[in-house]
Parts: C-alpha cells; structure tokens; sequence
C-alpha cells in the first residue's frame, strides 16, 4: 500500500509547483535546528550567529548573553564582548552581563546600579511599580484626610525616597551604551584617518548620535572621540 502522501505526490501528471511548498517544508525544518543542541555538541561556532539572530529579533538580554557565551565558547573574543555589551544594554540592572564581561577580561567602570548597591533593590522592577503606586496614593490621598495627614504623606514621601535609586540608577546606566570591536580595527579621525589600533574585544562607549558614512563614534578609554567603522562594532 502507498502512502497517501507519497500517492499524491508522485502521481503522473502532478505539477512541480504542487512539490515546492513541501520541499520548502522539509528544508525549513532540516535548517531550523536548535543551536544549543550544536554549543551543548561541542561546536559553540554554529550556535553563534543563529543565537545572534535571535537575539537581534527578540532584544531580549538573556538571548544576547547566550550570544555572548557561544561565541566565547566558540573563542570568538570580540563578537563574545559585543553581545554582551548588548545584554548589558537591555537589561543594566542585571549583574550578570557584567560578570561575564569581567570574567573576559574587559575593563569595566562602575556602574550607577553597583555603585548604589542593595539600596536599589527596594525600586526595581516589579517591586518598584508597586512602591511608587503606593506612595502616589498616599501623597494623593492624604489631602482628603482629616486626621493622620502629616503621617501619610511622610510615608509616601519615605516611599518614593526608597524607590529612587532603584528606578534612576538603571536609567542612567541605560543611557551609557556600550559597543565592542569585533575583529581588530582602527580608530579614525573624521577624514578617515587611522589614529589607533583597536584589537578585537575593545569596550567603547557609543554616544547618542547617528552613524556616518558607514562610521560610528564613539569614546575611547582616555575620553578622547574617534570614529570606528560601523561594520566592525556589528555582533552580527
């Protein structure tokens, strides 16, 4: 007995066109597999950009520092500390970027988050919210009381004093993107002109301003502004 399948597929006089779509189907599926099955295999070189991809789609922190681990794993220092910098974009509240970019060997500042420590805790994430929801109902309901009011607003003011540090610190660390040479480079002047030697893995700061002519600025470890082309700060 034929497989229906088989049946339809083969029968004389089916059209190629009816043989496309399933054959896309199959190859789909042969070229959809999971990358961690290749990392966990010991081949982390075919996890990379597969893990980069997704990272790119989904901007998720934790799918950019699996990014960064394969490549690490793969030996691919400059494209393991450019995903990670982008893990520590995402999310700067989370140490764990940072661990690794230390484990590395990048020479990391502090960030506002390490800097005020446990006291941010009280206003991050979630517990956040929740805390500056409570404070703004006791700073806007304590004006409808008669009694307790001093005390009221003394707790949302004490409330929104806590939660500070926690929303704060990680928006500023926010607005310090780093970036990272992929492969070794040059910084350039805004003739073009080579002014340094970058090796691959060199942690740059991004300021806020747009690409030119295929370069990006960017701030070197002295302070100085150069340009580095774009194409080798790209994970992907």
């Amino acid at each position: 007995m034929i497989a229906p399948w088989r049946s339809s597929l083969g029968a004389p006089g089916s059209s190629p066109a009816m043989l496309l779509p399933f054959l896309l189907v199959c190859c789909g599926l042969l070229a959809a597999a999971d990358p961690y099955d290749a990392w966990s295999q010991g081949r982390p070189a075919e996890a990379v950009a597969p893990l980069v991809a997704a990272a790119r789609a989904d901007g998720r922190w934790d799918s950019w520092l699996d990014a960064g681990l394969a490549a690490a794993a793969a030996s691919d220092y400059g494209r393991a500390i450019a995903c990670l910098a982008e893990a520590n974009r995402a999310a700067p509240e989370r140490s764990e970027p940072r661990d690794a970019l230390r484990a590395l060997g990048a020479a990391l500042p502090l960030t506002y988050s390490e800097r005020v420590g446990p006291i941010a805790l009280p206003g991050v994430g979630w517990a956040g919210v929740a805390l500056l929801g409570a404070a703004g109902l006791a700073l806007g309901g304590a004006w409808a009381l008669r009694r307790g009011r001093g005390a009221v607003l003394t707790a949302g003011v004490a409330a929104v004093v806590v939660a500070v540090p926690g929303v704060v610190a990680p928006w500023l660390d926010a607005r310090v993107h780093w970036v990272a040479t992929v492969r070794a480079t040059h910084a350039l002047d805004s003739t073009g002109a080579p002014l340094r030697a970058l090796p691959a893995g060199t942690l740059l700061v991004h300021p806020p301003a747009a690409a030119w002519s295929g370069r990006v600025l960017v701030r070197l470890g002295d302070g100085s502004l150069a340009f580095v082309p774009a194409a080798d700060l790209d994970p992907g």
